[in-house]
């Protein structure tokens, strides 16, 4: 991946050693308004998109891939996303270490990595062993929101993981504002993938207010 274009992080893009175990999004943001966190969002098109047309709630971006962190990060910067800021950091590691728990009001996985060779579906995200960290992340009442294009990541992980977790109830899928017409979300994979045809797969699911509270996780390895 390549621009023409310097690529400035700050100060959207953070560096995680510099941040304070767990994080205080009163402090972080300078303001007690709600935070929509997405995990792999690779150019950023829904970060920058809802940051832009929801200056209310703050929005937190976590990608492992450098380039695409530098370049997401960039473009908040450059459309005065001043209520963005985002992290190159592995996702699992991250939630356990950084975020504080229930905190989190919607929790956004788009498009995650299926890792679709057999012997790497151990790395995908969604998975028994992740929903503790979601149920850790997310207040009661907040909502997981899951899309993606891979049927067999759908049907072997995604959709019996969220609906068979007991922290978690299913319900309708809320399309961002900020997508298009007859898309789910309106990130760039999903305009590539919508040119090329493909099925998509859209989930989404409550905390439970009764759920037991979430304290110490021990970390997976995640990162969409």
């Amino acid at each position: 991946m390549q621009t023409n274009r310097e690529l400035i992080v700050e100060p959207v893009g953070l560096d995680p050693e510099t941040l304070p175990k767990p994080l205080d999004w009163a402090v972080l943001y300078g303001n007690s308004n709600p935070v929509e966190l997405e995990i792999g969002m690779g150019k950023g098109t829904f970060l920058n998109e809802q940051a832009r047309s929801r200056p209310d709630v703050n929005f937190f971006g976590i990608e492992w891939a450098r380039w695409f962190w530098r370049y997401a990060s960039d473009r908040m910067r450059r459309h005065g996303c001043t209520n963005a800021r985002t992290v190159r950091a592995e996702a699992g590691f991250f939630l356990t270490e950084y975020v504080p728990p229930a905190s989190i009001d919607v929790l956004h996985i788009y498009f995650p990595d299926p890792w679709p060779k057999a012997r790497h579906h151990k790395r995908r995200l969604i998975q028994p062993k992740f929903v503790p960290l979601m149920a850790r992340a997310v207040r009661p009442g907040g909502r997981v929101q899951v899309v993606t294009d891979h049927k067999g990541y759908w049907e072997e992980n995604i959709e019996p993981t969220i609906r068979g977790a007991a922290d978690f109830e299913v319900v309708d899928y809320n399309r961002p504002g900020s997508a298009n017409e007859g898309e789910f979300v309106g990130t760039n994979f999903e305009r590539k993938y919508r040119r090329e045809g493909r099925p998509f797969y859209a989930i989404a699911a409550v905390r439970r207010s009764d759920s037991l509270p979430r304290e110490n996780i021990t970390p997976v390895a995640a990162t969409a």
